[in-house]
């Protein structure tokens, strides 16, 4: 097949051909060709319930971080001011040239009190980019401000804390509130409001998770129409599983910025998963800018650090998502055709075959009338090895109990395999 099919890129990725079908095409309309990732592994890492990094792995995080290719890195925001100055320096230090983003302060809405010096301290952190949060109560959101605070008292107070904080030399990007439990008509008319005062983007936030892809793309669509071409960053937290369909969403309808963690990593049921929107998205034919092939190893190293484990499933970088028992979905010519939407080798991974408890001991699916495992059989025959029944007995028997006493990965290799057929067969 022509490698310039845009379902199928020989060797990198297999998709679904509707991607390009003429209604889908229509659908995508306005969305754009590249999109950066802003990290917040090191935000959500601190949200995670007993699972935070130290100063070190900190440091070695956004160093990663750097060379793979994101667009920003978000500070920690639960530390000493002076930690995150000092952590901003260090990372200097070491050569890294990704933006820093700097997330806070929280600026209530109506403006009072002394909101000015909160967002002073922030901008003297060095970060490069600063996303003040303005809030209001969740009694004023689900009202549509018909109480205390108005919809002209908020436009007021964002309007002036957004010119204010631009005036201080730096990139500004505000969060309005919680954004996916506002009415679509005020989020709108607050956008408008920041990108009005000079804001460089406009962070729209999930932060309780309760989004779902139509009504993300929808929401970004709306906001996207109305601010032109200030930027708009997304944030969608996994509460309900549909982070990162909902991120994808979101770039449909316009978002050029999404927030994302390493392994997913974030409060309660986590975020968008770096790795897995990365991947999407450049099989969908929009750039990051990120290395994919760096993904893994970076996810094994935020596994580490944070002391958490993975599901064997987990996409993209859990320990069984490319191994299958046979050959299983991966049919094509060669071990690199991308039969399974995008080749392990992308990731900086292989495909790996394995022979574990169902072929030895249960029925294959490539069989539905037998549970003699044939495709066992036919590696056999294609080994050119000569084995009788009772050598085939003494090989299912050698690796049944190879599979059962291998504690930590209850398989065998195809090479593992091959072993133990060829100590047993006749030339």
């Amino acid at each position: 097949m022509s490698s310039s099919t845009p379902w199928h890129k020989p060797g990198q990725w297999l998709v679904n051909p509707a991607y390009w079908d003429p209604e889908v095409l229509a659908e995508r309309a306005g969305m754009p060709t590249e999109a950066h990732v802003i990290d917040c592994t090191l935000t959500e890492g601190d949200d995670c319930v007993g699972h935070q990094l130290n100063w070190n792995t900190r440091l070695e995080l956004m160093r990663r971080l750097d060379a793979v290719g994101v667009g920003e890195i978000t500070l920690p925001s639960h530390t000493m001011k002076e930690d995150e100055r000092d952590l901003a320096r260090a990372y200097r230090r070491l050569g890294c040239k990704t933006p820093l983003a700097a997330k806070g302060p929280a600026v209530p809405v109506p403006l009072s009190g002394d909101w000015r010096g909160p967002l002073k301290q922030q901008i003297d952190l060095g970060a490069e980019t600063v996303c003040p949060i303005y809030h209001w109560s969740y009694d004023d959101t689900i009202t549509d401000f018909a109480g205390a605070v108005s919809k002209q008292m908020i436009v007021d107070a964002v309007s002036e804390a957004t010119a204010f904080t631009k005036s201080q030399g730096v990139r500004v990007v505000p969060w309005i509130g919680d954004t996916m439990r506002t009415r679509v008509d005020s989020i709108v008319t607050f956008a408008r409001a920041i990108a009005g005062a000079g804001a460089d983007g406009v962070y729209l936030v999930d932060s309780r998770g309760n989004s779902n892809p139509l009504a993300s793309r929808s929401v970004v669509r709306r906001v996207k129409a109305a601010i032109g071409t200030c930027d708009v960053y997304i944030q969608h937290h996994n509460d309900l599983g549909c982070a990162t369909a909902n991120s994808l969403a979101a770039v449909e309808g316009g978002a050029n910025w999404i927030d994302a963690t390493v392994i997913g990593i974030g409060d309660r049921g986590g975020t968008c998963a770096l790795e897995e929107i990365a991947a999407v998205l450049e099989v969908y034919g929009v750039h990051t800018g990120i290395r994919l092939d760096a993904l893994y190893d970076l996810a094994n190293f935020a596994r580490e650090a944070f002391g958490v484990t993975l599901a064997p499933w987990k996409p993209l970088v859990g320990e069984n998502w490319n191994r299958e028992e046979g050959l299983g979905h991966l049919s094509g010519a060669t071990v690199s055709e991308a039969s399974i939407g995008i080749a392990p080798e992308v990731l900086g991974r292989r495909f790996e075959s394995g022979i574990g408890a169902k072929i030895l001991f249960g029925r294959e699916r490539s069989s539905a009338t037998t549970s003699e495992p044939l495709f066992l059989k036919k590696l056999i025959a294609e080994w050119g090895l000569r084995v009788d029944e009772a050598g085939w007995q003494t090989i299912l028997r050698r690796a049944r109990a190879a599979v059962a006493t291998s504690y930590t990965r209850h398989y065998l290799t195809i090479d593992e395999f091959r072993a133990i057929c060829e100590s047993v067969a006749t030339a």
